[in-house]
C-alpha cells in the first residue's frame, strides 16, 4: 500500500474560474495561507492582489479547447506564481468552462516542483454538454496531481432530489472548503479520493448513512476502498456517548468493505446541526471513467495530444477562389 502524502509548507491555494476562486478564498482564509486566483473573467479576480487574468482576446465565448490554449500561453507566468510553494491545492469546477480548460494546465505546471492536491467538482447528470469535457479534464488533473479529491454534485442531488441546484451547491461547496481546510493538519491518500457529504441533521447516524449512500453511487467496487476519513461537522455539540456510537457505526460499515483506517475530525458546523463528510480512497474505477468513454478504449500513450494541452489554434489557409 502506498504511503500517505504529507502536506509541505509553505502552502498555496489556487482557485480557477468563478466557483473555484470563491472556494479558494474561503479555504485559504481558514488555513491562513496565500491564495492565487486564475480566470478569464475579471469579475472573478476582484478584491484579489494575487491573480492571473487569462485574456481571451476577441473571443467572447471561447470553447474549452480554445480557452486552454490561452492558459497554456500564460504557463510561464503561472509557473512564476507557483514557485517556492511546497504544496499547491487546486480547486476547480469542471462543470464550468474555465475550470475544465485551465485546471489541467495549472496542475501540470505545478507538479514538477510542488506537491499538488487537486479538488474537482463534477457536473450534474442533466448537464449533458459538460460531462465529456469534465471527464477529460479530470483524467488530465489526476495525471498531473499527487492526489485528487472529487465532489460529485450529481450523486448528492440524487440523494437529495428535493433540493434546488443552488441549495445543492451551497452544501457541497461548504464540504469542499471544510475538507480542504483540514488538509493543513493531516495527510492525504495518493489515490483518487471521493468526497461525499450530507445535509445538516440532528441525527448524526442518519447523516453518516446519507454520505455513505452518496459514496456508493460513485465507486463501482466498494470492496477496494483503501482508507476512509470521516469528518463530523458539529461534533462538539454531540454527547460523548453519541459520538462514540457514530465512530463505532462508521467502523462497522467500512471494515466490512476492506477499509484499513478511519480517522475522525470534529469541528464546528457552519450551518447548525451535524453534517458528516466521508473521504474514501478509491484507486479502482469510478463512475467518472465513463464520462470519458474514449479513455476506456485508448491508453494514455495513444493520445496524440496527451503531453501538451489540446488547443484550438487559428489557422489561416490560403484557399483560392475557383470560378
Amino acid at each position: 500500500m502506498s504511503e500517505d502524502i504529507l502536506i509541505k509548507n509553505p502552502l498555496l491555494v489556487v482557485g480557477i474560474g468563478g466557483a473555484g476562486s470563491r472556494l479558494a478564498k474561503k479555504a485559504s482564509q481558514a488555513i491562513g495561507c496565500e491564495c492565487l486566483l486564475v480566470s478569464n473573467d475579471k469579475r472573478d479576480l476582484e478584491d484579489s492582489n494575487n491573480s492571473i487574468f487569462i485574456n481571451s482576446g476577441k473571443w467572447v465565448n471561447p470553447s474549452t479547447y480554445k480557452l486552454r490554449s490561452f492558459a497554456s500561453a500564460k504557463q510561464e507566468q503561472i509557473r512564476a506564481k507557483l514557485e517556492g510553494f511546497g504544496t499547491v491545492i487546486v480547486i476547480a469546477n469542471l462543470a464550468g468552462r474555465a475550470g475544465a480548460a485551465m485546471a489541467p494546465v495549472v496542475c501540470s505546471t505545478a507538479c514538477n516542483a510542488s506537491t499538488v492536491i487537486s479538488f474537482a467538482i463534477m457536473p450534474f447528470g442533466f448537464e449533458k454538454d459538460r460531462v465529456f469535457s469534465a471527464g477529460v479534464s479530470l483524467r488530465r488533473m489526476r495525471e498531473a496531481s499527487h492526489s485528487t479529491v472529487v465532489m460529485d454534485n450529481d450523486a448528492f442531488l440524487d440523494n437529495n432530489p428535493e433540493l434546488s441546484k443552488e441549495e445543492c451547491y451551497s452544501i457541497t461547496n461548504s464540504a469542499i472548503v471544510e475538507v480542504a481546510s483540514s488538509l493543513a493538519s493531516r495527510s492525504v491518500r495518493p489515490d483518487m479520493n471521493i468526497l461525499s457529504t450530507s445535509k445538516a441533521s440532528d441525527d448524526s447516524q442518519a447523516s453518516l448513512r446519507d454520505s455513505v449512500s452518496m459514496l456508493y453511487q460513485d465507486i463501482a467496487d466498494t470492496d477496494a476502498i483503501r482508507r476512509t476519513v470521516v469528518y463530523v461537522m458539529g461534533g462538539e455539540n454531540l454527547p460523548i456517548s453519541q459520538l462514540n456510537q457514530l465512530v463505532g457505526h462508521a467502523q462497522g460499515i467500512f471494515k466490512e468493505e476492506g477499509t484499513t483506517e478511519i480517522a475522525m475530525s470534529s469541528v464546528a458546523a457552519s450551518d447548525g446541526g451535524v453534517r458528516v463528510h466521508v473521504v474514501a480512497s478509491a484507486p479502482q474505477k469510478t463512475r467518472f471513467d465513463a464520462y470519458d468513454p474514449l479513455g476506456e478504449i485508448f491508453s494514455a500513450d495513444s493520445h496524440l495530444d496527451w503531453d501538451e494541452p489540446d488547443s484550438a489554434p487559428d489557422l489561416e489557409l490560403a484557399i483560392p477562389i475557383i470560378e
